[in-house]
């Protein structure tokens, strides 16, 4: 009982640390991705 919980805040600390760094660049990425895709759209026709 002890190491389910022991493991489960262990294994989201990781995960959570490593989403934080993944949705920062997805973040930035998707709005940059979407409003670069949008205007280039817009750009091209």
């Amino acid at each position: 009982m002890t190491r389910s919980p022991a493991q489960k805040p262990a294994h989201k600390d990781p995960g959570r640390n490593d989403q934080s760094p993944v949705i920062t660049p997805k973040a930035a990425y998707v709005p940059v991705s979407n409003r670069a895709g949008s205007r280039s759209l817009d750009f091209f026709p």
